[in-house]
């Protein structure tokens, strides 16, 4: 029998996961992942790119800006992954006795999870570049990776990868939609709490705003983002992976 995601048990799965564990999911996403994302709001400008119909032109673009940007961008991104893969491996069902168990075993983890992520995600963008179908296809179909790696059950980073693909067989595309409705919900919410934000900090100080204060809303919401994504993905993956022998 084809496996089925049901969409209304990954909601109930996730508040029952986030209720379970809301104090030490705001303790880490707190630290790791609101200050990286507040840090680099603060410091680096937005990416901005003017021709995305130009697929050259707008890789020079990204190109550029990274550049001009690493020595904040890339500092920022491994401590928000560590700190993702901290709250994977909080809530993966791991005896733990304490937050920083979980931190531990994250960093453990951490250049296994990776290079793991490296293979998929050269995987996804051949997809991407070959056709576009292939590479949306590929991103739902390794979207739980973490949430298998901080399991740990793969016994390594192939096992892990091959584990992946096999808990998400028949659910590529339902677990996509779902990531894309969560994705579009949430910018569209942080949109328009940002716009309010910027307005009104205009409205007091000036034109120049307050960026400190606009660049913690954005990192709010980025951490927002990351939670909600995390709860989803694992509630995802428990769901699916109840439905896939070992073997």
């Amino acid at each position: 029998m084809p496996k089925k995601l049901d969409y209304r048990a990954v909601w109930t799965d996730a508040r029952a996961l986030l209720a379970a564990d809301k104090e030490a999911i705001a303790a880490i996403a707190g630290f790791f992942i609101f200050m990286s994302a507040w840090v680099s709001a603060f410091l680096v400008p937005p990416l901005i790119v003017e021709n995305l119909d130009d697929t050259n032109q707008a890789i020079q673009e990204i190109s550029r800006y990274f550049e001009a940007n690493w020595r904040v961008l890339v500092p920022t991104m491994l401590v928000t992954i560590y700190g993702n893969l901290s709250l994977y491996v909080l809530m993966s069902g791991r005896p733990l006795s304490k937050v920083g168990d979980a931190l531990g075993i994250a960093a453990a983890l951490f250049a296994p999870y990776l290079l793991a992520s490296l293979i998929v995600g050269w995987a996804t963008l051949a997809g991407f570049l070959m056709l576009i179908l292939p590479g949306l296809y590929l991103s739902g179909r390794f979207a739980i990776l973490p949430a298998v790696v901080a399991q740990n059950v793969g016994g390594g980073i192939n096992k892990s990868v091959i584990r992946t693909w096999r808990v998400t067989s028949h659910c590529g595309w339902a677990i996509l939609f779902l990531m894309l409705f969560v994705a579009v919900f949430l910018r569209i919410v942080a949109g328009v709490a940002d716009a309010a934000i910027v307005a009104i900090c205009q409205s007091i100080v000036g034109e120049e705003g307050v960026p400190i204060v606009e660049s913690a809303v954005k990192a709010l919401f980025v951490t927002l983002e990351a939670v909600a994504f995390t709860l989803m993905l694992i509630a995802v993956n428990r769901q699916l992976s109840a439905q896939t022998p070992y073997l």
